[in-house]
């Protein structure tokens, strides 16, 4: 057998190299090349977006400051408002009329990712996956990747770990933490259903779902926009159509403990779920753990079958519609985290605490997901009409670790409840896009 061998002359070194293509990679890769660096972007996935396109998290959650009579106030701008503004110029994004600005379509998003890193500088390296690292403690100096020609390695001068799972984190030596006592955020499996007939779903919703988390109205092109969310425990109009199904045998219990809707912009009839949630009973999943993750996507694909004949069965304007694509990723809310020169703590976010040295603002709720079915989840909120701040700090490991190491997005430094609201992904484009500006700073100084 021919011994796979590692060479640190493969490809040239960069400036910054910048592990994942997600939200936090994007705009960390944007604003590093935009610096005038020489930028990399190492993705696994055949495609930008992580979570946005992978796992179909179609929309962005809603980051503004709504207050009485005033016109809502965006939290993010920068990278995050250009991309949706690029989104809705090219037919697949919408505004909601409640300082949401980020719902669109995942398939021209990836397009619009790519434009946007491109016409930056930004060489992009998809299907490859970083499997190591060479950390002369405390310099991190090169990557070693493999993809479909074999292992090589990749230099660098700064390296911004946007991976989601905290990969770079891990190999490098840095501190992390993963849960909270054995706790866990659940991980879903998102879908998407086509040729569902928006008018009559919307009608039926707008009629009996008087909740603020149903909201529907017509953009002047014409399309719907549309969501819908609830857990089980919470009384809601859809509730009797799911006890129906249950004593039926078209769900159990699992299908039924949480479901979430949203219609897609610019894809008339087509509606995205965020659900199903996979909340076992008897044990906690750990997306980190490749036998937890192989078992989610089956079960998985077994819960969204029930849940796609249930609405075909029980909802209006679901009756000729289909399953048209089940999400490629898996939905992951956490795994490893940051222990970093600041670890941003639930009390920050429900004080509202700013910090010099910060770098996103958000009001985003305390959003944890129950691991078990049964469990209550979390949602509390900063005080109504302030926001509090993400500090560069969370950014950055211990100075006694590694040096030229950023990081951005879902693994940041924060406890497990402050992650559950930090993970947002106009929060992960507002670090990304501080971690390139901090890394290109540090290559021109």
């Amino acid at each position: 057998m021919k011994k796979l061998e590692i060479s640190y002359k493969d490809l040239k070194p960069c400036d910054v190299l910048v592990a994942g293509g997600g939200s936090a990679g994007v705009a960390a890769a944007v604003s590093a090349a935009r610096s005038g660096a020489k930028t990399i972007l190492i993705e696994k996935s055949t495609f930008l977006g992580g979570m946005a396109t992978g796992a179909l998290v179609t929309p962005m959650m809603k980051n503004a400051l709504c207050i009485e009579g005033a016109t809502p106030s965006l939290l993010t701008k920068g990278i995050f408002a250009e991309v949706c503004d690029r989104l809705v110029k090219a037919g697949g994004g919408a505004r909601f009329k409640d300082g949401n600005p980020g719902w669109f379509n995942p398939e021209i998003y990836k397009i619009v990712l790519d434009d946007i890193c491109t016409e930056a500088g930004v060489k992009l390296m998809f299907d490859n996956q970083i499997i190591g690292v060479y950390c002369n403690k405390p310099i991190l100096e090169a990557a070693y990747i493999l993809n479909k020609a074999g292992c090589f390695s990749i230099s660098g001068k700064q390296f911004i770990d946007c991976s989601g799972d905290g990969d770079l984190i891990a190999l490098s030596g840095a501190g992390y933490e993963e849960g909270s006592a054995g706790a866990r955020q659940a991980m879903s499996l998102r879908f998407m259903m086509s040729n569902v007939d928006l008018e009559t779903f919307g009608k039926w919703l707008s009629e009996n779902d008087k909740t603020d988390d149903s909201p529907v109205y017509k953009l002047d092109n014409g399309d719907i926009l549309l969501s819908s969310a609830f857990t089980y425990e919470r009384d809601w109009t859809l509730k009797p159509f799911f006890d129906d199904a249950l004593k039926n045998g078209d769900l159990e219990k699992e299908d039924a403990a949480y479901f979430q809707i949203f219609s897609v912009p610019g894809s008339p009839g087509l509606m995205a779920f965020n659900c199903p949630r996979i909340t076992p009973e008897d044990k906690t999943l750990n997306p980190l753990n490749n036998e937890d993750t192989s078992w989610v996507l089956t079960h998985g694909r077994q819960m969204i079958k029930r849940i796609s004949n249930f609405t075909k069965k029980y909802l209006p304007g679901f009756k000729n519609a289909y399953l048209s694509q089940i999400a490629p990723h898996i939905g992951i809310r956490e795994s490893r985290r940051l222990k970093g020169q600041y670890v941003l703590t639930a009390e920050d976010i429900l004080n509202a605490k700013k910090f010099d040295d910060g770098i996103a603002s958000s009001n985003w709720p305390i959003d944890i997901h129950p691991s078990k079915i049964g469990e209550k989840g979390q949602l509390r909120h900063p005080p109504k009409g302030d926001f509090y701040d993400i500090p560069l700090r969370s950014l950055l490991p211990k100075e006694n670790e590694v040096k030229n190491l950023i990081v951005a997005g879902r693994c940041l430094s924060a406890t497990f409840e402050a992650q559950g609201s930090a993970r947002i992904q106009p929060n992960c484009f507002a670090m990304g896009e501080a971690a390139g500006l901090l890394a290109g700073k540090r290559i021109v100084n």
